[in-house]
């Protein structure tokens, strides 16, 4: 991961970042590939491939990467008490229009794609002030994005909390619409537009990312975690934690049993010390 701070107030990183998001800052954050999975108390958001989102800064907010993740960010301080590049743009309207909600995940339009390839390879050749005319580039024309704003969010947000708490089980569209009352096209729908993918997309990634969960923090064989998040075919979940995670469920449990006994081993280090 690398971390330029472009400007006083603006901070890009490449990769991932476990860096907390401050309740005065904002994020804007572009997906090249993987998925990432955003934790707001027990609320999930995935971002994917070609996807952006932007969202206002939350203590609650845990984040978890699959293994072949690869993305930009920028982190925006939203108080934004410098006045840097105040004669170029007026970045506190730019704020407001970005900053709506809480959150807003969309497609990356084919200019925004562009210039998320250029940022990311100018940082490879570490040019700083090309980097900052890029950033700057990209805020103005994130700011004129049109979101489509989603009349039953918290209708929506209901139905997507109900998969979250019940992760084991499969339910259709129509299973769907009928317990929460809501037109089936209507559902599928709303549900892409708020976040960002369809509903099957959706469920297969908060399993996979729980999965993913149970074999960094528990000592559970892969086939009863494989059962605990609703498969009971093992070669089905383990094509659908390589497509999700990007690797296979024992390279993936494996590695973070190697990478826990380092840590583990790093920290008794110190105490001894």
């Amino acid at each position: 991961m690398a971390e330029y701070q472009l400007f006083p107030d603006i901070k890009l990183m490449i990769g991932r970042h476990d860096t907390p998001l401050a309740a005065n800052a904002t994020e804007i954050s572009f997906c090249s590939s993987g998925v990432c999975e955003y934790s707001v108390g027990r609320k999930y958001y995935y971002l994917k491939a070609k996807n952006c989102i932007v969202m206002r800064g939350d203590p609650e907010t845990a984040i978890s990467y699959s293994s072949d993740y690869c993305g930009i960010t920028l982190l925006i301080d939203s108080q934004l008490k410098s006045a840097a590049f105040s004669d170029i743009l007026d970045m506190q309207d730019i704020m407001r229009k970005m900053s709506r909600g809480e959150r807003c995940i969309f497609s990356a339009d084919e200019k925004a794609e562009k210039l998320f390839a250029d940022i990311y390879k100018e940082q490879a050749a570490s040019k700083a002030a090309i980097l900052r005319i890029k950033v700057l580039e990209l805020l103005m024309l994130l700011s004129e994005q049109k979101t489509a704003h989603c009349e039953q969010q918290e209708l929506i947000e209901q139905v997507g909390a109900f998969i979250c708490r019940n992760v084991s089980d499969h339910y259709t569209i129509s299973e769907l619409s009928e317990k929460f009352g809501i037109n089936p096209t209507t559902l599928k729908s709303a549900f892409k537009q708020y976040h960002g993918c369809p509903i099957y997309s959706y469920a297969k990634n908060r399993r996979m990312f729980r999965a993913a969960e149970l074999m960094s923090t528990s000592d559970m064989r892969i086939i009863d975690i494989a059962e605990e998040v609703g498969y009971s075919n093992a070669s089905k979940f383990s094509s659908a934690f390589r497509e999700v995670i990007g690797v296979n469920p024992k390279y993936y449990q494996m590695e973070r049993k190697k990478f826990l006994a380092q840590q583990s081993g790093f920290v008794s280090g110190n105490i001894s010390y």
